[in-house]
């Protein structure tokens, strides 16, 4: 669970200090575990031992189901990812993303939502494969649904979108447990993640708790992606010099050697990509639920109480990491002046056991998006002074709107031609 924009919360995001080690209590309430190696400890110890909850008519009739571990699941996706990170699947999730900024070519658009667009929509055939474009669109209204609540001012949201959200969420479910039973019948079979959820455990895990799994990424989706790739944009947009830098460097190589050999043909590409994570971590905050008693740093959590991470403020703790508040894509650099820290003092992706799975796909996704907005299209903002990065629910740039405009085969590496 994503905390709220809660600005008491957000004044509290500190580095440890004199006054604590980065385990304190918030409104005597939820705890703070602010420090990179308590956080660890805490996640792995809480987490241990993931199981998915009883199916619900085990849960109306009070008997267990078959124990399935989320281990399980994720050591099959893990093996799916490593499929879909191939080159074919790379082109297609490329030539999705370009789809959406094609649609977007010549209109007014806030580039933080195209940014949720172009991620979401990439990322949805890597879940859930071969759906109409009716069901797709619902499971697209059900991701903007939760985006639009995260975003949600003071007011929060009106009674129309709490309605929306709740019909886009039951479509969702229809949509995803109908293809579960076309799977299971044997009627397609997809490359996707979705696939070996029916093949391997449907048995155990019944359709309820398979819906479960595949919607619980399709939650994941909807939000960190579009989010990093936001940033991305802002970060190409805000800094010519390094969209120029990258721009020589994918002109250097043909698209099929990216697409073969992910980030090792773009290193300084992907070195951008890292700083903007590690700059840029969504979610900002964690909420998690103490699932067994737990002790944190003399800290005692019963089962229930609520304790918070944040892998942003991991990743700008200044007692490992230099001018942390500083993008600098060249600390990634093998040469740079000051090893940059890697464990869980880095964790864009969250800590083990329940990191991010699609870490690697999402990497090399980002990468992609800059080799588009570097060679196909270019970013032209409306008021670039006024851009800039706020800090709520995820890092989200503000007054970042203006027009994708295509690329033409006479632009060259300069300032002029890059986002």
């Amino acid at each position: 669970m994503t905390e709220r924009d809660d600005p008491d919360v957000l004044a509290n995001l500190r580095a440890p200090n004199a006054e604590h080690d980065g385990v304190f209590w918030h409104g005597g309430r939820r705890l703070m575990v602010l420090d990179a190696d308590a956080a660890s400890r805490a996640n792995a110890e809480n987490f241990a031992d993931l199981t998915l909850p009883d199916r619900f008519v085990d849960q109306l009739l009070g008997r267990r189901s078959p124990v399935v571990s989320w281990r399980q699941v994720r050591s099959l996706w893990l093996s799916q990812l490593r499929v879909l990170g191939a080159e074919e699947p790379l082109r297609a999730l490329t030539g999705r993303m370009a789809s959406v900024l094609d649609g977007s070519l010549g209109r007014h658009v806030d580039f933080a939502w195209l940014a949720h667009e172009v991620a979401f929509r990439a990322l949805l055939p890597v879940v859930v494969d071969g759906l109409s474009t009716v069901e797709q669109a619902w499971l697209t209204r059900d991701a903007i649904a939760k985006l639009t609540r995260l975003d949600a001012g003071p007011g929060g949201q009106t009674r129309r979108q709490r309605w929306e959200a709740v019909v886009a969420q039951v479509q969702t479910g229809r949509v995803v447990r109908r293809e579960i039973r076309r799977r299971a019948r044997g009627d397609r079979t997809r490359l996707d993640l979705t696939q070996p959820v029916v093949d391997r455990l449907l048995p155990a895990l019944g359709p309820d708790r398979a819906l479960e799994a595949v919607t619980t990424v399709l939650t994941a989706i909807a939000g960190p992606p579009g989010a990093a790739a936001g940033c991305l944009m802002y970060e190409l947009a805000k800094r010519p010099e390094w969209a120029a830098t990258l721009t020589e460097e994918f002109a250097a190589h043909p698209v099929e050697q990216l697409l073969r050999s992910g980030t090792r043909s773009a290193p300084t590409a992907h070195r951008f990509v890292k700083e903007v994570l590690r700059m840029w971590s969504a979610p900002l905050l964690m909420t998690r639920s103490a699932r067994i008693p737990l002790t944190v740093r003399a800290h005692r959590l019963a089962v229930g109480q609520h304790y918070l991470v944040s892998p942003y403020l991991v990743n700008h703790d200044e007692r490992h990491w230099s001018d942390p508040d500083t993008f600098d894509p060249d600390r990634w650099s093998a040469g740079a002046p000051h090893r940059t820290p890697g464990g869980h003092y880095h964790v864009p992706f969250g800590w083990a056991p329940t990191a991010c799975i699609g870490a690697g796909l999402g990497s090399v996704q980002l990468v992609l998006l800059a080799y588009l907005l570097c060679t196909r299209f270019r970013l032209e903002l409306r008021a670039p002074d006024a851009a800039r990065v706020a800090l709520s629910a995820v890092p989200r740039p503000l007054d970042f709107d203006g027009w994708v405009r295509p690329r033409h085969p006479v632009d060259t590496g300069t300032t002029d031609s890059c986002p």
